[in-house]
């Protein structure tokens, strides 16, 4: 199974919501953040270290807003809240596995100097 592909499906749907927001509303701004949400999911599915970092703040930023709109009391802010929280624990279980190997390949090759 290819790596980052729940990420990638989700910033995907994240940034088709998005457009229809912008269809329906004929905002600009959703417009923009749902180009960048979908080339956000290009960039994580290509596994580009960059988009990933970026994704991993966009997603956290935006959880901490669609949370914040929960909490206010905006029910349907739920579905923005789930789809951002998938997105950072992929990106981060990401980070992390590709942490371990380098970290595993850092000590093959210190034992393999010795």
């Amino acid at each position: 199974m290819k790596r980052l592909t729940l990420a990638t499906l989700l910033l995907s749907i994240n940034g088709v919501l998005l457009l229809y927001y912008a269809y329906a509303w004929g905002s600009f701004v959703y417009l923009s953040f749902a180009l960048l949400s979908l080339s956000l999911a290009y960039g994580v599915g290509r596994e580009n270290r960059t988009a990933i970092k970026v994704a991993l703040i966009y997603a956290g930023i935006s959880f901490f807003f669609a949370l914040l709109f929960l909490i206010a009391g905006n029910l349907l802010s739920a579905v923005d809240t789930a789809i951002n929280f998938f997105i950072l624990h992929d990106i981060l279980g990401y980070v992390q596995e590709v942490y371990r190997e380098e970290s595993e390949s850092r000590k093959e090759e210190e034992e393999k100097a010795d």
